[in-house]
This record gives structure tokens, sequence and C-alpha cells, in this order.
């Protein structure tokens, strides 16, 4: 299922530019153009027939340069902000020179609110950085925590559209304590909104489903205010994931009576979008034709490269279902020209894999290896750029840290000096005991700080592992599903196909026979294919958490034995993850490794932690005289990234037991 995110509004009194003195000198500069532009543009008064608009435009043509008069230009630019962007920008840069002649930092706020919304949907997220970085600044210096939280939230908006989602996850989880303790529960909405539309763009829908729950719990209290619209978008994604088709619609239904209630055109086509896709899913190609036309319509008002590349792709989707494979091709590359061009990595992904298919679809298995491996790299690029990031921001963070000991430690240093020059002309003894106790304290804080550097350099490491290790899930679950859904519906169709040749086909006794052994082999490769797309990421570990997913694994071995105590709620499945391969890894050790005839898997849960044993009665080993093998050394690895404890009894001849015991955190 192909999705597109829908825009989330943080339509709050956000923050604008602040001081004058920071900031690169051509931004300023562009930004005075504008503002000037904008004086130009509305000298002459054009009415549009909405009452409400025309009062205000009105109004802003005889009010006086004050204050009022700039809120009038806040209010005209938000009616305008979802209809014309354009006309709304020209009132925003209007509203920010007036702030800036009167110097009135509420009006620099007003402005950064709705013209970084802009600059975002335009695709220019970096300009939206550099306004709000001057202003929340300012909204330090002025110790105003409600502001700094608006604008943090924001930025955390720009880096989502940056897609650094990790990074816009930090900035909305630092923002939800503050509002919290403002109280202000629909600035609270709008952040678990924005959370929802991160994980979404993650294809993490249980979380997507959480949090736009969450936001929606208190929307429901305004059935009609346009951020409703949002959550609602979010939380028909992931129920199409779910496959609740008919909820998903009846959601996206609402989310449109919404739109037309206050004639917000923008959302308009990540509605029909997600709408085709619900048709999509149900086989409905005409009706889904339809919808993707529908979203077209509302695209060709406002430049929405995501939205463009995303409707070419629903295009080639619905011509290969059609069977119609050259226009399927055709809209494909169409894709695939303008995600290169705008550096979107997703829809440059999903364009191959299409490109892929149509290759297997007409035999053609040179182009079908090139355009599967194009798509493998752009994965494993994200990937890995993930994992760099995580590794600057924990570099970033450890030097920082390590300036400001030093900084302390020189701080210390010099009041000692002071200290020991007032203390000179005092009796020598008491000189001599200050000055020891003094240097058995510097003593003690060098060490502290030294010890804080080294738990900075582990949190360090261990943020790398994890990282790594969420990788390979990631890869673990393409894996599994590149073969259930495509290797498998290959074979599948091969064996139907088949069996229809035979229906007009005479065969000999002989025959026959030969042709059922081939259907037997074919079924039996089908049946190992499922076997092992299983192993690399059961389905019933993400669909009913780990309890039944290790059950499953034991019932296809005899030799063990499996038992499960405590509290069986779910945990973060990124945790379930990896329990169930440590587990997976240490009874394969025990059966190819140990001889085991007999294998007890036992795990315990309880509210704070989590533990788990595997003992086999296998040849065991000294752990003091033979090294640990890589499978040992994985599992530890994986065990330190989440701060666990794993032991190992074993001596040779008398089998083996491995204990684990793991944190669990709220």
């Amino acid at each position: 299922m192909l999705r597109i995110c829908p825009v989330v509004a943080f339509t709050l009194l956000l923050l604008a530019t602040g001081c004058h003195s920071t900031g690169n000198d051509s931004d300023k500069q562009l930004l005075t153009q504008n503002s000037g532009a904008a004086d130009n543009a509305i000298d002459s008064l054009v009415l549009t027939g909405n009452p409400k608009l025309d009062s205000l435009l009105r109004l802003a043509r005889t009010a006086k340069p004050d204050t009022n008069l700039a809120m009038l230009y806040y209010n005209i630019g938000d009616i305008y902000i979802n209809t014309d962007s354009e006309k709304a920008k020209t009132y925003y840069l209007r509203l920010d020179s007036l702030s800036r002649k009167l110097n009135w930092n509420a009006g620099r706020y007003l402005f950064a609110s709705g013209y970084t919304y802009i600059l975002n949907r335009e695709g220019l997220p970096d300009s939206s950085i550099f306004i709000l970085q001057q202003t929340l600044e300012l909204a330090k210096k002025e110790m105003n925590e409600k502001n700094v939280a608006i604008i943090l939230a924001n930025l955390g908006n720009c880096y989502r559209y940056k897609q650094w989602n990790e990074t816009a996850l930090k900035y909305y989880n630092e923002v939800l304590s503050l509002f919290e303790r403002q109280n202000d529960k629909f600035k609270l909405a709008i952040t678990y909104n924005m959370m929802g539309a991160v994980y979404n763009a993650l294809n993490m829908q249980n979380e997507n489903l959480l949090y736009s729950e969450k936001a929606l719990a208190i929307y429901n209290e305004k059935p009609d205010t346009l951020s409703r619209v949002s959550a609602l978008n979010n939380y028909a994604v992931a129920l199409i994931d779910n496959h609740e088709f008919e909820k998903a619609k009846n959601c996206l239904w609402e989310a449109q009576r919404i739109c037309k209630l206050h004639n917000a055109k923008y959302y308009l086509s990540s509605i029909y979008i997600n709408l085709g896709n619900v048709a999509i899913e149900q086989y409905d190609l005409d009706k889904a034709e339809m919808y993707i036309h529908k979203a077209i319509a509302f695209d060709s008002e406002f430049d929405n490269t995501e939205a463009n590349s995303t409707v070419n792709l629903f295009f080639g989707n619905i011509e290969k279902l059609r069977g119609k494979f050259d226009l399927s091709e055709k809209y494909a590359k169409k894709a695939l020209d303008i995600a290169n061009e705008y550096d979107l990595s997703n829809q440059k992904r999903e364009s191959y894999k299409l490109l892929s298919d149509l290759s297997i679809a007409r035999h053609d298995f040179r182009n079908h290896r090139l355009y599967l491996a194009k798509a493998d790299s752009i994965e494993k690029a994200a990937v890995s750029q993930k994992t760099q990031r995580y590794a600057k921001e924990m570099e970033a963070k450890y030097e920082t840290e390590k300036k400001e000991l030093k900084i302390v430690s020189l701080e210390k240093n010099r009041q000692l000096l002071i200290w020991l020059s007032i203390a000179g002309g005092a009796i020598l003894l008491l000189a001599l005991a200050t000055f020891i106790l003094l240097w058995r304290w510097t003593v003690q804080k060098k060490r502290l700080a030294e010890t804080r550097i080294k738990q900075f350099e582990q949190e360090k490491q261990l943020l790398a592992t994890q990282a790594i290790l969420e990788g390979e899930t990631i890869e673990r679950t393409r894996l599994a599903r590149d073969l259930h859904d495509g290797l498998g519906s290959m074979l599948t169709g091969v064996k139907l196909n088949l069996m229809e040749l035979k229906k007009g086909a005479k065969l000999d006794f002989d025959e026959v026979e030969r042709f059922y052994n081939a259907v037997n082999l074919l079924d039996e490769s089908i049946s190992e294919m499922r076997r092992v797309a299983h192993h690399l990421m059961p389905d019933s570990l993400s669909r009913f958490g780990l309890k039944p997913a290790v059950g499953d694994f034991c019932k296809t071995i005899p030799s063990i034995h499996f038992n499960y105590y405590g509290d069986d709620s779910r945990l973060n499945p990124k945790l379930e993850v990896m329990v169930y391969r440590s587990i997976y890894e240490l009874v394969n050790n025990a059966l190819k490794h140990a001889g085991a005839k007999k294998i007890l898997v036992q795990i315990m849960q309880r509210p704070d932690n989590i533990a788990f044993t595997v003992q086999d009665d296998g040849c065991g080993f000294d752990p003091s005289i033979l090294a640990e093998g890589v499978g040992l050394r994985n599992i530890r690895t994986r065990v330190a990234a989440y701060n666990g404890i794993m032991n190992i009894d074993s001596k040779a001849g008398e089998g083996t037991e491995i204990n684990v015991e793991l944190r669990i955190e709220n």
C-alpha cells in the first residue's frame, strides 16, 4: 500500500524571526525585499466575496500602523493560508515588517506561525529552520516557556519535512512535558497528531494508531476544528494497514466534510489518495482511479511534489493490476523522474520496486534484478544515514558535555588558588590541613568527571548498537515480506497455471505421475519459503506478541518444552524482537553445536523486567577455557544494548543454562 503523509499544521501562535544581529545576511535581505513587495501588493483593495475576509481587508486599508493593524494582517493571512498560499505569504510579510518597526515581539511570533508553515508545505524546511532558530533565541531571552515550547515543536515539524524522523520525535517528546505542565490540551492534541504522522512515515502503524487516538480524543470535544482533519487522516492510514477499511473510509469522509466546511482544499489531496488506497485494497480499480483524479485536481492548485510522485505510482500500480504493463511502466518512470529531481527517497524506492515487478511479469529477469538492487540500495542507504545521524548526535552531545566538565574543572581550580592566596598568612598547620582537604576534594571531582566521560562514551556505543539492531530488524522484516508477498505469490501462480494446463492435456500414466511429483515439489518449495520467511520475522510476533511467537517456534521442534510465567501483556516491539531473536539463536546453538536432546525454554515477565532461560542437556563447555562463538557474542551485544544482564552456567558433559534479565522501560 502506498502512503502519503498528510500535512500536519501546527496551528498555534508560532514564532518568527528574533534578533536582527543573527542569521545569514542574504536570507535577511530576501525577507526585507519580500516585505517591500508585500507592501506594494496590497495597496489596492480587491474584494473576494467572502464577507469576513472582505471586512478585514477594508479595515486594514484604513487602519493606523499599530499592533491592531498587525493583527489584521495575521488574521487575513490565516484565512488565505489553505486557499491561496501566495496571498497568505504577502500578508505575513507585511505583518513581519510592521512588527519590526513597532518592536512588537508578539507580531514576530505570529509571522513565523504562518510563514514557516507555508515554507514547509512548499518543500523549504531549511528556510523555516533558519527563521525558527532566530526566534528561539528571542523567546529564551524573554524566558517565555510557552513560546519556547511552541518553537521547539515547530522545529520538529521542519525536521519531519526533511524526513529526519528521529530528530523530529526528539523535539516532539521534549515539548510534551512542557505542554502538560501548561495544561494546554489543544497543543497536546496537535503534538500527538504530529507524532502520529512521523510514525506513519516510519510505517510504525501501531504507534501511529496510539497517538492519533490520543489526538482525536481531545479534538472530538470540538469536532469541526480544522486540526482534526490531520488526525483523522493519520488514523485512517493505520486502519487501512489493519484492514479496517470501512472504519477508515468513515474517518476520511469525516475529514472531507471538515475540509469543505472550512474550504481547506490543501488537505483534500491526501484524503482522496488514502480513499484510493482503500479502493485498491478492495480491488475496486475504477473507483481508485476516480479518487486519484480528484487528488490531481486539488494538487494542481498546490506545488506538492511528493504527492505528484505518489499519484504516478498509484496509476502505475493500478495499470499493473489491470495487466497493462507498458502503461504501468510509463507511470513508474514518471514517478521516478519526479523523485530523482526532488530527492524523494521513499518514492524512488517504490518506483524501482514497481519496475522490478513489471520486469518479473515480462520475464525480464535481468532488469528485475537491476531494479530490485537499486531499491535495496536506497533502503540500505536510509538505514546507514539513520545510524550516522544517531552517531553524530551522540558525538555532539558527548563533546558538549566534555567541554562543560572542563569549564567546571577550571573554575574550581581558579577558586582553589584564590582561597589559598587568602589563607596564605594563616597558621601553617591550618593552611596545610585546608590544602589537603581541598586537594582531596579536587581529586574526587576529577575522578567523577572522568567517570561521567566514560559513561557518555558507553552511552554513545550503546546507541550505535541499538541503531544497528534496528536496521537488522528492518532488513529482516523487508526480506520476510518480499519472500512471502513476492516469491510466494509467484510460486502459487506457477502452481495454479500448471493445474490449469493439466485440465486440457491428455497425459499417460507415467507423465501424470511425473506431473504430480513436480506439483508436490512445488508445494514443498512454497512451504519451505514460508518457513524461512516466518523465521526471519514471524507474523505472530508483530500481531500477537512475544508469548505466541515463541510458543509457535517451540512447537516446531519436538524436543523443546516451553513455559511462560507472569504477565503476558505486550512489550515495546523492539524489545520483543530482541528477546525472540535471542531465544531463536540460543535454541539453534543447542541443537547444532551441543547435540541437545531436550531443551527447556522459560520466560518470566514482571511489571518492571523480563527474564528468559534456555537450558539444554547437550555436551556443555567450560566458559573459562572455550571462547564464546559469534552467536553468543551477538546475543551479549544485544543484551548490553538494552542494559540487560546475561549469565552462562555450563560444564563439559553437563549441559548448558543461559539466563538473561532485561528491564522494561515504562
